[in-house]
């Protein structure tokens, strides 16, 4: 481990060399490369729940008309809460079981790597030795960002590559275009956290804050949307939730709109960031 990190500073350091862009693409090289276990095992992990999921809607089909017949005893907020209108149609049944909750665990993904960037760095004093490289600090932010976008994108590719392949194999009628769409659209909303978490990380000394405010914040919103679906008085709140600009990719398509103001707003938090982190003192 050792001799790959000082492997990754001599490129960097090589790279400073050749000019500011190949600084930061030897940066983000190398980040993804530190990020790549973290990528199989996050991919493999939702990828082999959603493919679980897939796997038994043969079986779940055949009792869907009954299953659905039940639940027109249930109130109509309560089924919207959890995304559930017919059962009996895989995009439905994928929606309410894997994709209306996976952001709320992939974007732990993106909280962990960012948070850690700077503030993780920090408390074990290993960002002195990454800004004497040379390395301007704007780009080592940004660098964490873009390499945390791509690594978060492989995640998505192979949860969407199993879920496919177990829909193929399964003969199950989910598409390859709405199989994409619904893993595309994690992108954004958990992109989203963890440009929070790099804002706290460049704004905090301690990773521990860096992870538990877009943590909370991740809940909170979460619950917002819920509330606001349960409730019609509560509607009001939606709005205030990124969960709200979320959708049902996989039944709807991915709403473009939605999906570049969301990528757009974590694209502000990461220029916050360098701001931030270009004013404050390093503890070394």
């Amino acid at each position: 481990m050792t001799v790959q990190k000082t492997r990754g500073r001599a490129k960097v350091r090589h790279a400073a060399e050749r000019g500011p862009r190949g600084t930061l693409f030897a940066l983000v090289s190398h980040l993804m490369r530190l990020q790549l276990k973290s990528v199989l095992i996050w991919g493999f992990a939702i990828g082999l729940y959603s493919a679980a999921m897939a796997a038994s809607f043969t079986t779940f089909a055949g009792d869907a008309d009954q299953l659905n017949q039940l639940l027109d005893a249930y109130p109509e907020g309560m089924l919207d809460a959890f995304g559930i209108t017919d059962l009996g149609q895989v995009e439905n049944y994928m929606n309410s079981q894997v994709f209306l909750l996976a952001p709320l665990a992939l974007a732990f993904f993106t909280i962990l790597a960012l948070a850690g960037a700077l503030a993780g760095a920090e408390e074990r004093g290993a960002i002195d030795v990454l800004l004497g490289n040379p390395l301007p600090r704007w780009q080592l932010v940004l660098g964490n960002f873009l390499a945390t976008a791509l690594s978060l994108a492989g995640i998505v590719a192979i949860v969407g590559a199993l879920t496919w392949g177990t829909a193929v194999l399964m003969d199950i009628d989910l598409s390859l275009e709405d199989t994409a769409a619904a893993v595309f659209n994690l992108w954004p909303i958990c992109l989203f956290f963890g440009s929070v978490a790099l804002l706290c990380s460049a704004a905090f000394h301690r990773r521990a804050l860096a992870v538990a405010i877009p943590a909370f914040l991740l809940f909170a919103m979460y619950l917002l949307d819920v509330m606001g679906r349960v409730s019609e008085d509560l509607e009001y709140l939606q709005p205030y939730s990124v969960f709200y600009y979320y959708g049902s990719a996989i039944e709807d398509g991915i709403d473009w709109a939605n999906f570049g103001g969301v990528t757009a707003v974590a694209v502000v938090f990461a220029l916050l960031a360098v701001l931030v982190f270009r004013r404050r003192d390093i503890y070394t």
